[in-house]
């Protein structure tokens, strides 16, 4: 009965481990997509949003190479491998577990982060300042169509159109092509701000890295215990052959 119970724990493992190679390939990739989209919007997000996909990363790496570990002492039945593969996971464990944290902690925060970031470039918007952060802005407020931090008018000042309350042209919905007069300003200018849309959009991408942090922790938590048993039952097989 025992000897079945161990087969049964033993593929059980060597199948968690090869889903684990799975798993940290997907982390990683998850990382990957993150900071490469955090990229493209580098000027307005502080440090503390490219952290954590750097993590993400660096975790998914980490956790491929103990899982050719854990593969190879679950399937050899080796004690040493077992408990190596243990005591890494439980470490793992911890660290997953802190991103998770990190992860939704930053998700509660990220609007308010984002509003404050944009908040300090909108002075350097403009064909003779900041082109890389005047070209950010256009490509944000098209993409999310949305306009300034909290709404519109948050241009009027830095911009100092207070009199014709114009704004950035591409604040304003418009069709290519079109040959005519174009006016934008605060009355037809996108209502959304986009500490709101852009703000949804970081958040978003925040909650998937926590969401791929408890499912890994939970996947974590079944390994570990499989492990340390299987090492266990085969330390006594060879200690009592």
């Amino acid at each position: 009965m025992l000897s079945k119970i161990f087969t049964t724990v033993k593929y059980t493992l060597v199948t968690v481990n090869f889903l684990f190679l799975i798993t940290g390939i997907v982390i990683l990739s998850v990382g990957s997509s993150v900071q490469s989209a955090y990229n493209g919007y580098h000027e307005f997000l502080s440090e503390r949003f490219f952290s954590l996909p750097a993590f993400c990363i660096a975790t998914g790496i980490i956790i491929f190479i103990i899982a050719s570990f854990g593969f190879y002492g679950a399937y050899m039945e080796n004690y040493y491998m077992n408990m190596a593969f243990a005591g890494s996971m439980i470490l793992m464990f911890i660290f997953q577990l802190s991103a998770c944290i990190a992860g939704y902690v930053l998700k509660g925060n990220t609007v308010a982060l984002v509003q404050q970031s944009l908040l300090g470039t909108m002075d350097l918007y403009g064909a003779n300042k900041n082109l890389g952060v005047t070209k950010l802005w256009d490509e944000m407020q098209e993409d999310f169509s949305c306009c300034g931090v909290a709404n519109a008018s948050n241009w009027l000042l830095p911009l100092g159109t207070t009199e014709t309350l114009g704004v950035p042209v591409s604040c304003c919905d418009h069709v290519y092509g079109t040959i005519q007069t174009f006016v934008c300003n605060v009355t037809v200018a996108y209502n959304v701000g986009c500490s709101d849309a852009f703000g949804s959009w970081v958040q978003s991408h925040a909650a998937a890295i926590g969401i791929t942090g408890i499912f890994m922790v939970l996947l974590q938590a079944l390994a570990v215990a499989g492990a340390v048993w299987l090492a266990k039952i085969s330390r006594q097989e060879h200690a009592f052959p």
